[in-house]
């Protein structure tokens, strides 16, 4: 197959519109001459149904044993529109956390994301005053005390999870579609947290009427 047969397709990418992982339809492309070392794909998001445009580079996983080169694989990255980028109002220990995670991803060190990951996660728990000796304690307060409502707080035990599974050697790696999950889950419980959260209770007090 070449990657102009791939045209109607699905792609799995990241929206810069939506500022998620998602999946799009493929509705064109422009290859190199030789289609393995790059391919450019216009994108139909499937959530915002906007375009996006993926660069899709080449590398080869070596295979441990060696006995041959390994396994090409495509790396999808979105070069438009890009990612936003955190608000001034997220702690700039948080956001230099999160920028190291996004880092590593872009890097191709999944695993490595996702241990960041949960480190951010860490800070924000410190940050808002939890004291449980444990991340999960740790985000069991913040759902007690209304800073993070349930869904938040079963993204956080998600991330937490994948974290763990990232930073403890138990043979299993983190793959490229959990880490930009994590990557997205972790901005929106930033967001939540530290931006929407304070333009809500600004809006609360703008509505307040004079004394």
């Amino acid at each position: 197959m070449t990657n102009y047969d791939r045209l109607g397709s699905k792609l799995r990418m990241f929206c810069g519109h939506c500022q998620l992982p998602l999946q799009g339809e493929i509705e064109g492309a422009l290859a190199d001459e030789d289609p393995s070392n790059w391919t450019l794909y216009l994108v139909r998001c499937g959530g915002c149904n906007r375009g996006v445009l993926v660069e899709h580079n080449f590398e080869t996983t070596p295979n441990p044993s060696g006995r041959d080169k390994g396994v090409l694989r495509h790396i999808p990255r979105t070069l438009w529109p890009k990612k936003s980028t955190l608000s001034h109002l997220v702690p700039s220990d948080l956001r230099r956390a999160y920028q190291e995670a996004s880092t590593c991803f872009a890097a191709g060190a999944f695993t490595a994301a996702a241990v960041m990951v949960r480190r951010t996660l860490e800070g924000v728990c410190a940050d808002q005053g939890a004291t449980g000796k444990v991340l999960m304690k740790s985000l069991q307060e913040l759902l007690e005390a209304g800073k993070i409502e349930g869904r938040l707080f079963d993204w956080a035990q998600a991330l937490r999870i994948l974290g763990n599974q990232g930073a403890h050697f138990t043979g299993e790696d983190v793959d490229r579609e959990d880490a930009a999950d994590a990557l997205a889950l972790c901005e929106a419980l930033l967001d939540y947290i530290y931006v929407l959260t304070t333009r809500y209770e600004e809006f609360v007090q703008r509505r307040q009427p004079s004394p």
